[in-house]
Parts: structure tokens; C-alpha cells; sequence
């Protein structure tokens, strides 16, 4: 390790090493004779320090982190100073032709103050809406980096439908994928229900359980329709229509799953890229209340040990399918640094992709949070083309 400064009234990076000039982000360390008060332990590796990673976020996250009310975000932050890099925070507009201006976590003052610094080796994209993202601000950013060789881990966030038919492009994970289609009409519903009797519908852009429904087919014409938090009976699927025309909705398949203690339960599955392939970084296990339709906590749902199932599930199967997966997730959105995915355990053990998620929220498992941050900074030394 070795420590550079920070001169906030010229936005100068300094170094009093004798080793240097070092490469920092796509800048350099200006030599000094004396560092300045704000001072920063980094890595060093073949002329280089850091990593430098850009921390891209929505404005209201950003006013947000510097309140002191986004945890999380914190701790990544903190996280990449403690393994030897410095993150430099910014929304989209905070992005330049050859640097970045935005907030630079002081570990020696445990506060964030306000700094530029080159353009980043690498950039983790935490906006937190795809509205954001199709912005004009963000995608001038995207492109900035990307016109300067920046990688940006997970450009975007996933649209079901887009994820079904990028892994449907894959023959081997046919076997893993239930029957997915949008709906627009209650014609559409109606030959759903002819063909499965039960299915979901849910938001093409749906997150966290929301916009999900269980729709099961009571004749011809009626349907029970479940949701998170009661039920309602419909005469008429032409009820619906209304509905599913509010918004992107798909439709999928209903599957036979695996019980534990009389109660359905699913994966989530976190994954990142380690040395050339998505491998698994952790396993969380949802299990749902007996009427419920969804395993999500925040709709009810119970947290379960992995351990209680870990016997039920093929490890090295779940492995293959995270790796495939991964690596489709890759040829149709470009690099995929990080995501989640729900699985499905069938009742002989088979397993289903219900979704996959470009952004995975916090798990509740510490010991899956602390190799989420081991992994991450693996990631971003790898993508610096550093040795983690």
C-alpha cells in the first residue's frame, strides 16, 4: 500500500512516493514533495493504483448517501477503500469527456466531500430507476465511457421478456424455463387458462412481487385472481382486460415445486463474474405463508437457512444453469458484472428460472452480503486488469 492525496482547491491527485508517476484511473498521480491533509491508502501494482471505481447513481440517491440514509451504498463504498481502491460517487451528469465530478469517501474523516478525478476504471451502475436510464443524461454518460474503453457493470436493468428470450436462445436451458408470452387481451388470458389452469401474470417490469398476480381458472368464463395481500373472484375474464392493459404484463406457467414443511419455497441465487464465468457467490432461500402467492418478505414471506434444503438441491446443476445463463444475460445486454436469480425447485427436484434480476437488492444473509462485497472487489480489480 501506498498513500495519495488530495488537493480539493485544484482537484489535484498528489503522491510524495519516489516510485512514481502511477496511472490513476485514466490519469496520473502528480508527483508532490508534501501530500495535503486529505490522504487516501491505496493498492499498487505495475505503475498503477487503485482500482478507481465510479459509483454511478440517481440524484436523489446521491443527496441521499451524503444525509447518511443509504446504508448499503455506504458499505460498498467503504469496502472498496478497505480492499485498496477509491470510489468516486456521481449521478450521470456528473460525468465528463476526461473526468468525474462528484463525492470521494475519506476514510482518515469518515466523510464524503465533494472532488473530480479522471475518468474511472471502472464504473458500477446503482441508478435506481429505468426511467432514469433512458434518460438523456445517463446515456450520454454510457456512451462517454464506453467511447473511452470504461466497462460499465450492468448497463441496464432486465425486462422479463427479455430475459425469457435470451435464455430461450439456448437449448440447454429449455428444460429450465416455464412457458413465458405477454398478454394484452383477456383472449390472450382465456387460452392461458385453457392450456395451464393456473398461471401467473406479472409486470414486464415488475420488481419485488409487485404488479403479481395467480390467476386460476374456476369454468370457462370465471377465475380466481390472487394477489399479494387478498384474492378476488372474477365472472368474466374481460374484467381483467382493463388491467393488463394498464402495462407491459407476461404470462407464465405455473410449475409442481418442492415443499419444505408444507410450504412452497424458492432460490435466490446471487451471481458474479469471477475469472471468466458467472459463478455463484451465495444462496438465499424464501419460503411462502400457505395461501400466499408470492415468497417475497416484503409480501409476507419467511426467510430459510440454507442449510434446511441445501440437501434437496444439485449444487453443481444450479452451478451449469447460473454459468449458462450468465453468459446469454451477456450476449444480449453486453457485460453482466452482478445479478440475482429466483429459482424454482420442481417436485422432483428439477430446477426453473422464475426470473433474473440485473440489480439484486440487499440479502438478508450477512455471510451472503460479505462475499457480495469480496466478489465485487474482485470484480473491479479484474476489469482494471489488476491481479484481486
Amino acid at each position: 500500500m501506498l498513500t495519495i492525496g488530495y488537493r480539493p482547491d485544484t482537484a489535484e491527485w498528489v503522491c510524495n512516493s519516489p516510485g512514481g508517476p502511477y496511472r490513476f484511473g485514466s490519469g496520473w498521480v502528480a508527483p508532490a514533495a508534501v501530500l495535503p491533509d486529505l490522504v487516501f491508502p491505496v493498492r499498487e501494482q505495475d505503475g498503477r493504483v487503485g482500482p478507481l471505481v465510479g459509483v454511478l447513481v440517481s440524484a436523489s440517491s446521491l443527496s441521499a448517501l451524503l444525509a447518511g440514509k443509504k446504508p448499503w451504498l455506504e458499505t460498498v463504498i467503504r469496502s472498496i477503500h478497505k480492499a485498496g481502491g477509491i470510489s468516486v460517487v456521481s449521478a450521470a451528469a456528473g460525468i465528463g469527456e476526461k473526468t468525474v465530478s462528484g463525492y470521494v469517501f475519506v476514510p482518515t474523516i469518515h466523510r464524503f466531500i465533494e472532488a473530480a478525478a479522471p475518468l474511472p476504471d471502472v464504473v458500477y451502475n446503482r441508478v435506481k430507476s429505468r426511467e432514469e436510464e433512458e434518460s438523456e443524461p445517463f446515456q450520454t454518460a454510457a456512451a462517454q465511457l464506453s467511447a473511452h474503453g470504461v466497462p460499465l457493470v450492468n448497463r441496464s436493468f432486465f425486462r422479463k421478456s427479455d430475459v425469457y428470450d435470451a435464455l430461450r436462445s439456448d437449448r440447454r436451458l429449455w428444460p429450465h424455463l416455464l412457458p413465458t408470452a405477454p398478454v394484452q387481451t383477456a383472449a390472450d388470458l382465456r387460452a392461458w387458462l385453457r392450456q395451464y389452469s393456473c398461471i401467473y401474470l406479472k409486470r414486464d417490469d415488475g420488481a419485488r412481487g409487485m404488479g403479481l398476480f395467480r390467476l386460476t381458472a374456476l369454468s370457462e368464463t370465471e377465475a380466481i385472481c390472487e394477489y399479494p395481500g387478498g384474492q378476488k373472484r372474477f365472472c368474466s375474464l374481460d374484467a381483467l382486460a382493463s388491467l393488463i392493459q394498464s402495462g407491459r404484463y407476461i404470462a407464465q406457467a405455473l410449475a409442481e415445486t418442492d415443499e419444505w414443511n408444507g410450504r412452497r419455497y424458492d432460490l435466490r441465487v446471487l451471481a458474479h463474474w469471477h475469472n471468466g464465468r458467472h459463478t455463484i457467490t451465495g444462496i438465499g432461500v424464501r419460503s411462502a405463508d400457505v395461501e400466499s402467492v408470492t415468497t417475497h418478505v416484503f409480501h409476507g414471506g419467511t426467510i430459510l437457512p440454507y442449510k434446511e434444503v441445501k440437501e434437496r438441491i444439485d449444487e453443481a446443476a444450479l452451478e451449469r444453469l447460473i454459468a449458462l445463463s450468465g453468459a446469454r444475460l451477456g450476449e444480449r445486454f453486453g457485460f453482466v458484472g452482478e445479478f440475482s436469480a429466483d429459482i424454482g425447485v420442481g417436485s422432483e427436484r428439477e430446477l426453473y428460472i422464475y426470473e433474473i434480476n440485473a440489480k439484486p437488492m440487499v440479502f438478508d444473509e450477512p455471510e451472503i452480503e460479505a462475499r457480495r462485497l469480496e466478489r465485487l472487489n474482485q470484480l473491479f480489480a479484474e476489469l482494471a486488469h489488476r491481479t484481486p
